[in-house]
């Protein structure tokens, strides 16, 4: 009775002070003012599959960082306006961790160290990472052999960003908003660039995703 009673007030206090908008981010429903400026920092991405980037994007093996931030600033217009951004990647001892509630598990979110106030809003990116990921194997009868019934076996390749993110009011330091990144393309045999263009364009609408700062 008593954790039956915990669960319903956490979704009480979801409903009233944050919006469980979706299940990988949380937005605190008392911020309604889309803001003049946006400072948005991030840490160098990891890349799971140094191959692939050296394929696609050979003129940044070495400084992936530029390639990824021009990507960032690419879209922002696509998913904003009236706001006015600025894009800038940061050293990790520039960040700090925060345990954040997301319905109902506990998760990192980043919070950088010193914010300018200059800035109205931060948007923090951490863990970035970047890869080739699978989904479960999901299998259907295909018919029967020797042994019994037959199986048909697959599954699903991705092109992959995951990380994590965190708004916060630049002047107070009060947290605004939080998640967790998955964005994903599906491919047959192999990566394009297309595909890295495509998981960052993901990235930007999925964090924009239910803020004032969106559309």
């Amino acid at each position: 009775m008593r954790k039956l009673k915990r669960i319903v007030l956490m979704a009480v206090a979801c409903t009233l002070l944050w919006g469980c908008a979706s299940k990988r981010a949380m937005i605190d429903t008392s911020w309604t003012q889309k803001p003049s400026k946006v400072k948005i920092v991030f840490t160098e991405p990891f890349i799971a599959n140094p191959a692939d980037l050296a394929d696609d994007l050979p003129d940044y093996v070495n400084n992936f960082s530029d390639w990824y931030k021009g990507q960032i600033e690419a879209n922002l217009g696509d998913y904003s306006s009236g706001v006015l951004f600025s894009v800038e990647k940061i050293s990790r001892d520039a960040i700090t961790s925060e345990v954040s509630n997301l319905n109902g598990a506990n998760i990192k979110t980043p919070k950088v160290n010193s914010m300018d106030a200059s800035a109205d809003v931060y948007l923090v990116m951490d863990d970035l990472w970047i890869g080739r990921t699978e989904s479960e194997t999901t299998c259907t009868p295909g018919g029967f052999g020797a042994g019994g019934m037959g199986m048909t076996c697959s599954s699903e390749k991705d092109f992959s960003g995951k990380g994590s993110f965190a708004y916060f009011d630049a002047k107070t330091g009060a947290k605004l908003g939080y998640g967790e990144i998955e964005s994903k393309v599906s491919y047959t045999f192999a990566i394009t660039q297309s595909d890295w263009v495509a998981v960052v364009e993901k990235t930007v609408a999925s964090m924009f995703k239910n803020t004032p700062i969106a559309k």
